[in-house]
Order: structure tokens, then C-alpha cells, then sequence
């Protein structure tokens, strides 16, 4: 597993994410949701249905790995899209995300 992975199951652990779209969207109208990850394998209509809701909410969305390698790094079953609701967290898993993509 790598970092991101690593923190986004720091961030389960300390009870700072919302996961699953209901969950997601719920954390989204709440302006609670920091950043929104998207997996890469999720569908194209739910992945322009949250960006353009992280837009109109005013979260950052990301597109990043797989369904199951999400849900594993949070001890859950594989997952579409989770939400951090920590700002500390959020910087940290997007800064990594940076990284990985450079």
C-alpha cells in the first residue's frame, strides 16, 4: 500500500471520512466534505454527477484508484467514492496524490 492509502486509512480509523455516495452527498450539502476521491473504475456518469457536485459545493475532486484498493485501505468493502472531512487530511491525500502524478 502506498501513502495515500496509508492516510486514507488513518483518516477511517479517526472517523473523518464519508463513504458510499449517500454518505458522500450527505457530507457534500453539509459543506463537510474537503475533498471527494473518485475510484478510476467508477462509472463516467457518477464520476461527472460528483465532480460537478464538489463544484457546486465547493469541494475538491479527485479521480484516483480502484474501487477495491479504496475500500481496502479502509478496512471496508471495495468503494466508488469517499469523502475526508478533515482539512488536514485532505491536504495531506492531495499534496500525495501530487506526487504520484508528477
Amino acid at each position: 500500500m502506498n501513502r495515500i492509502y496509508n492516510l486514507l486509512g488513518l483518516a477511517c480509523r479517526a472517523g473523518k471520512i464519508a463513504w458510499g455516495y449517500q454518505a458522500v452527498v450527505a457530507a457534500l450539502k453539509g459543506h463537510k466534505a474537503e475533498l471527494v476521491i473518485l475510484a478510476r473504475d467508477s462509472s463516467p456518469r457518477l464520476q461527472a454527477k460528483l465532480l460537478r457536485s464538489c463544484r457546486e459545493y465547493g469541494s475538491q475532486g479527485l479521480i484516483y484508484g480502484q474501487k477495491n484498493e479504496l475500500g481496502a485501505a479502509m478496512g471496508k468493502p471495495p468503494c466508488a467514492v469517499v469523502a475526508i472531512t478533515d482539512r488536514n487530511f485532505a491536504a495531506l491525500i492531495q499534496n500525495g496524490v501530487r506526487e504520484v502524478d508528477v
